[in-house]
């Protein structure tokens, strides 16, 4: 089960798909989606992408232990997929590479 909350099919996907957009929408919203703020970070003059990036990921992680803490979401049940190393790098770079290139 790669869904920590006790939501089964259409209802997952729904909840998935309703989150993603409100994130979209809300990083569009703060000006995320400004290719100038996109090249800014590659030429290491912006770190405002960044800096919502690690916030969003800090948030995240106290999120999941507050959840896992009230007994709303089972850490054990979450599902952890295998790093693999080179094809991650080789695809971070091609997504790199598009996104300097379409911010520029």
């Amino acid at each position: 089960m790669s869904w920590p909350i006790n939501l089964e099919g259409t209802a997952a996907l729904v909840a998935g798909g309703l989150l993603g957009v409100a994130f979209g929408f809300l990083l569009e919203r703060g000006g995320l989606g400004d290719p100038r703020k996109l090249t800014g970070l590659f030429y290491l003059t912006d770190f405002t992408m960044l800096q919502v990036m690690f916030t969003a990921i800090a948030v995240t992680a106290a999120g999941l232990g507050v959840l896992t803490a009230v007994g709303v979401v089972d850490l054990a049940s979450l599902a952890i997929q295998p790093t693999y190393l080179w094809p991650q790098l080789v695809g971070g770079a091609i997504l790199g590479a598009g996104f300097a290139l379409g911010g520029y």
